[in-house]
């Protein structure tokens, strides 16, 4: 039972869009991070091993910026602008490099410690993954006419096709016998597509009889932190906010306090070394995940100006990620969530909630806001102009 052995890709000069680069190094790196989470629910070296494969096209994809930006760099100002390209296109490659580390567990076949299953099992959101059947009612038809002849909505984010990966389908791409999808969205939505797509009932991981120990909560606290700092530090740089740059500095150092008691934490703690040394690599997998997103998020703060590539991503996106704050007087104000429902009506999601020093990633729909309170919304550019125009923030 050794390290996977890792595939270096063979990289040759051809011109690519750098802002196609950069938008496809984000995209992989990000669904690796959930895989490598799946790999180890569910103790898939199949799974694994994809992560594996991304790994190496996250690599070749870096190689190519980086022979792009040499070419274009002319002079003093070409190479200012092209700190932003270089830091995200690095820090996308350590991302990815650390979802390979968690990948690699279930590769080798090592046995998990159960308290990683318990903490993967309490998050809240989970990439689902299902091979489409010979027979399948979803076999040739697009993913837009799959949602709707079955009244389905869920976000199909790859699909693998004969060893091949499309990142970010779209919706009139075609679905075939013998694709895997992966794909996330409502619980319903995403057990019905997965019955769909093999004909049988949606696969859940044995589940770990562990209560919520200080362990299970410091290694879950880690996991949606990091994935909090990375979607932060993208929107960071894509909209060149030292505010949001500012809050990924917070949340790094507080990543490092909660690494070093998880650490002291499972030195202590009872059961085989082995089990205990799975808990260490997740843990320095996720601290190198934090540090990525921080050295990413540091350039809006360096006073450089953005690239035109940046920019331009910024202003082509269709998902954004903004800070609003909760007045005295904002309709906002002394209402649950639930009572919001913002998804609903602007379809953003509250990602996180800052109150009095203190965050709160993914508040139930029972959280109550308050009187200056920060919230962090994700969602689509339109929902976004639609609730800063109601609350008077336009």
């Amino acid at each position: 039972m050794g390290i996977p052995h890792k595939t270096i890709p063979r990289v040759e000069y051809t011109p690519v869009s750098v802002r196609d680069i950069l938008t496809t190094m984000k995209s992989i790196s990000e669904l690796m991070i959930d895989l490598a989470y799946s790999a180890l629910l569910f103790s898939s070296k199949e799974l694994g091993e994809w992560v594996m494969e991304l790994e190496s096209e996250v690599d070749r994809l870096g190689y190519l910026l980086f022979m792009t930006l040499s070419l274009s760099v002319r002079g003093k100002t070409d190479a200012e602008l092209s700190v932003g390209l270089f830091r995200v296109c690095t820090s996308a490659n350590r991302i990815s490099d650390a979802a390979a580390d968690i990948a690699s567990l279930a590769v080798t076949g090592q046995e998990i410690h159960s308290t990683i299953k318990a903490a993967l099992q309490r998050s809240e959101e989970r990439l689902v993954t299902a091979r489409v059947g010979d027979g399948s009612e979803i076999a040739d038809l697009s993913i837009s006419d799959i949602n709707d002849k079955f009244s389905i909505a869920v976000d199909v984010t790859a699909v693998r096709r004969d060893g091949s990966w499309l990142v970010n389908p779209p919706s009139d791409f075609v679905v075939r016998a013998g694709d895997a999808l992966f794909f996330r969205g409502t619980i319903g939505g995403t057990a019905r597509l997965y019955e769909l797509s093999t004909g049988e009932r949606s696969l859940e991981p044995a589940t770990v009889e562990e209560n919520l120990t200080e362990t299970v909560r410091l290694l879950l606290d880690m996991k949606e932190t990091s994935e909090f700092m990375v979607s932060l530090a993208y929107a960071a740089v894509y909209n060149d906010s030292k505010e949001l740059a500012e809050e990924v500095a917070e949340q790094e150092d507080r990543i490092d306090k909660l690494h070093e008691v998880l650490g002291k934490e499972t030195l202590i703690m009872e059961g085989d070394a082995l089990h205990r040394w799975t808990m260490i690599r997740v843990a320095n997998a996720l601290e190198s995940i934090a540090d990525a997103a921080w050295e990413m998020a540091m350039v809006p703060l360096s006073g450089l100006e953005t690239h035109p590539v940046i920019q331009a991503i910024a202003h082509e996106a269709e998902e954004i990620v903004t800070l609003i704050d909760v007045s005295a007087d904002s309709p906002l104000a002394n209402h649950t969530l639930g009572e919001l429902a913002l998804e609903d009506k602007y379809g953003v999601y509250v990602q996180s909630v800052k109150r009095a020093g203190h965050w709160f990633h993914r508040p139930t729909r029972e959280f109550r806001l308050a009187e200056g309170d920060v919230l962090v919304l994700d969602g689509y550019r339109d929902g976004m102009q639609s609730i800063r125009a109601d609350l008077g923030l336009e």
